[in-house]
């Protein structure tokens, strides 16, 4: 522990040769451990994880998005797996879900990380596991539903795609976050088409709080089948796409703030 947060200690140097060797398989074991373990525990997608979006009960299904999201920040019981150039992977176990969540502290301001973060259309400017994003429908001034296509590929060998219902909220009083919560929906006029292979998520999104000089922003994700390999990689060691990929999202929020003084519904001028 430092200062009362738990840190990673220094990763082992292995002997050359033979201990090198033994430092790899070692890892590549650990990996092996949690991709059994966290496939098993992907129970939920046994069942469809997507709700039918339906326009008369919109509060409700927008409501349940973010408070969903709440929920899972509550959890008391995260545990730190790696740390990497300051980003912060932490994992959950609670039931039968199993979660993740990453956490960086950037210099932007919480409000214009807020509206940067808020429209999906922008995410591929960081995230390389977002090819392409288009806005679906703007349902009201902090709802949008948005039909992404990710890099990532199915075990069919086709490009991933997701129908995402986005809801932001600013915070409702001091001290609690920005959120931007995501989940699947069903759309009638978007079924699954042949050339991808419908993905599913079931709570994720950024939650953003100020903290002085500094802001805090962290990406939280239930795990669901798709996302076990990536995740168990970067836990086991044998990655740090996700240090990459969240260092890539600090700069992008650097490098844009000019844009994030315009709120992500206000029309261009």
């Amino acid at each position: 522990m430092k200062n009362n947060h738990p840190c990673i200690l220094p990763h082992i140097k292995p002997e050359p040769g033979d201990g090198e060797r033994r430092y790899r398989e070692a890892y590549a074991r650990r990996k092996i451990r949690l991709d059994r373990k966290y496939v098993i525990s992907c129970n939920q997608s046994e069942v469809p994880l997507s709700v039918p979006w339906d326009p008369s009960n919109q509060v409700y299904l927008s409501y349940n998005n973010v408070s969903a999201l709440k929920m899972l920040v509550s959890k008391t019981d995260w545990v730190l797996a790696t740390e990497i150039n300051k980003v912060q992977l932490y994992t959950l176990e609670d039931n039968t879900f199993l979660s993740f969540k990453l956490d960086i502290r950037v210099t932007v301001k919480a409000k214009q990380t807020f509206n940067l973060l808020s429209d999906l259309r922008r995410r591929k400017e960081w995230d390389p596991y977002y090819k392409e994003c288009q806005l679906l429908q703007q349902v009201n001034e902090d709802d949008a539903i948005y039909h992404v296509i990710s890099t990532v590929r199915s075990a069919e060998g086709k490009l991933q795609d997701y129908v995402i219902l986005a809801s932001r909220r600013p915070p409702c009083d001091t001290g609690d976050p920005y959120v931007v919560a995501f989940r699947s929906v069903s759309l009638p006029t978007h079924p699954p088409i042949d050339e991808y292979s419908r993905g599913e998520t079931l709570c994720s999104g950024f939650c953003i709080w100020s903290e002085g000089d500094k802001t805090k922003v962290s990406y939280y994700n239930q795990f669901t089948p798709g996302l076990v390999s990536q995740v168990t990689t970067n836990i086991a060691g044998l990655s740090s796409d996700f240090a990459s990929t969240y260092q890539a999202c600090e700069r992008f929020l650097v490098e844009n703030t000019k844009d994030s003084e315009r709120d992500v519904n206000t029309p261009e001028p």
